[in-house]
């Protein structure tokens, strides 16, 4: 099940971010963009929380959202691999209002995650040099989402 988190999940989606990540976010970091008003935060839960979607939707002068951005998004170790982060980003996708853009930034040595954003329909757009880190490069890729979109 997909739902929005609450501040009481926090514990458990700091678990999963410092087992997934070198240089995990802390929990004020999570904290804020659970109450950040352009922030969307998702979890995934089957009896746990398994994974989490961060995203901003991002305004234009109209008020209508025309970009997102995925600024989060991990899956517990032993529930990778089993279409999660599919469910997260196609929920995200299907539950924005069209068109817009959405922009994410991957490590380049993240093949699962490339090869699932492509699969989403995601194209990259560029190359962020020490964006991770010393020798730990970032592609940039972004989704153009028209009304119809059928990769979800």
């Amino acid at each position: 099940m997909i739902r929005k988190a609450v501040e009481e999940d926090l514990k458990d989606i700091l678990e999963i971010e410092q087992e997934v990540y070198d240089n995990p976010w802390g929990y004020e970091s999570f904290l804020h963009e659970l109450n950040n008003n352009v922030a969307k935060f998702l979890i995934y839960e089957e009896d746990i929380i398994k994974g989490y979607l961060i995203y901003w939707e991002i305004y234009n002068d109209l008020k209508m959202i025309n970009e997102l951005e995925v600024v989060n998004i991990a899956v517990k170790k032993d529930y990778q691999s089993k279409g999660i982060a599919r469910r997260l980003m196609s929920y995200m996708i299907a539950n924005s209002l069209k068109p817009f853009v959405c922009f994410l930034d991957v490590r380049i040595d993240n093949l699962p995650a490339i090869n699932l954003y492509k699969s989403l329909g995601f194209e990259v757009i560029g190359k962020r040099k020490n964006f991770y880190g010393l020798n730990k490069d970032a592609y940039t890729m972004r989704l153009n989402c028209e009304v119809e979109y059928d990769k979800v």
